[in-house]
């Protein structure tokens, strides 16, 4: 047995004894007062102690779980945010103080409304009807009466803190834009209003669904004169933007007796026998000239084919459109009385109106937090 189990045997050697006397004595041993019985106690617990080890004489290492005399711990004493900086770096490594930081950032928050919460409200129920609900109540709670405190309890106030850790975590917000569909056929067939002109009436109508008609001549009869007489003419415009233009094509052409069209210097029509030119060539023939028109390098043909022609043409004259400034050349050539006009039906996709939106979707999650 070691020398403090045989100083331990010695109180509850004392103990045994004092049970024993009292179990032979029960009625001499007892207090006569309860002052009585607390001095009996003071006096026993003196015997007992007297008998105790003194624990500053005892060695640290009869102190259970007693590891060191120089605990790291130590080493904070004078510094204290070293501890919280060493607390910090524990707990990125620690999975119980991970699953803390979580449960500080992504747990659910809730607003209780105390004006419609059921708890509050069935709380206010309780309260306003607290004599007819105790009375309700059955078994041991029956009997139970309403009392009036005329001294209400003093209130109460307490208070808790929570700490959070700070992180920095980013969303990327979305400019959406969303244009209306797109449509045709809403002004003047892409021409700048009010840029052409030209040497002989120029007129822009409207059409047809939506279309628009550009007139350059005069559709009449005999307003010119001579015998293989040519007359040229020139007409000037401008388009903003020739993509947005769907529909520019030669749809009629009304002359007597031959006529020519070029679209910024390319021929796209020869009428009324088609060919690549149209000019008027002079040879002699003796006392007197001899007039032709050729139209192709050895197409030829009398000035005068005693006709007024008028003819629907669907001659597609958008590719050879450009940005800016554009020019229809127009030739007629005339023998004892004739004419030329020509109609050109266009189209323009009308404007579109757009509108954009910021697409929050991946920010109100933090957003909602935040508040």
């Amino acid at each position: 047995m070691t020398t403090r189990q045989r100083q331990l045997a010695r109180p509850w050697g004392s103990v045994c004894c004092l049970l024993a006397a009292l179990c032979l004595s029960p009625i001499a041993a007892l207090a006569e007062t309860f002052g009585g019985a607390i001095e009996d106690g003071k006096a026993y617990g003196a015997a007992v102690n007297s008998d105790m080890p003194n624990a500053s004489t005892l060695p640290p290492e009869s102190v259970p779980g007693y590891q060191t005399s120089a605990p790291p711990e130590a080493d904070y004493y004078g510094n204290p945010s070293a501890i919280g900086d060493a607390a910090n770096q524990a707990a990125a490594e620690n999975p119980a103080a991970q699953a803390v930081t979580e449960g500080f950032v992504s747990r659910p928050m809730f607003t209780i409304d105390q004006s419609t919460d059921p708890m509050f409200q069935r709380m206010g129920q309780v309260e306003a009807n607290a004599a007819s609900i105790a009375g309700a109540m059955q078994g041991e709670y029956s009997s139970c009466q309403p009392v009036v405190l005329e001294t209400p309890y003093p209130p109460t106030r307490e208070a808790c803190y929570e700490n959070r850790l700070t992180e920095n975590q980013t969303c990327s917000r979305k400019l959406v834009v969303a244009c209306d569909p797109e449509t045709d056929g809403c002004d003047a067939g892409g021409i700048v209003p009010g840029s052409w002109a030209g040497d002989m009436k120029v007129a822009l109508m409207p059409g047809s669904n939506g279309d628009f008609i550009l007139q350059f001549g005069t559709i009449a009869d005999n307003y010119w004169g001579g015998y293989g007489a040519v007359y040229d003419r020139t007409l000037n415009f401008e388009i903003t933007d020739a993509n947005l233009i769907n529909k520019f094509i030669l749809t009629r052409a009304a002359f007597d007796d031959w006529l020519l069209i070029k679209i910024n210097d390319t021929t796209v029509y020869v009428g009324p026998y088609g060919g690549d030119r149209l000019e008027v060539v002079t040879s002699e023939g003796g006392w007197f000239q001899i007039k032709q028109v050729r139209y192709c390098a050895t197409c030829y043909g009398s000035p005068e084919l005693g006709t007024s022609w008028n003819f629907a043409l669907n001659v597609d004259l958008k590719p050879f459109l450009r940005e800016g400034p554009n020019t229809i050349f127009m030739r007629t050539v005339v023998a004892g009385g004739g004419e030329g006009a020509i109609q050109i039906t266009t189209r323009q996709k009308c404007p579109r109106n757009c509108h954009d939106t910021w697409d929050d979707s991946q920010c109100s999650t933090l957003q909602a937090r935040s508040q």
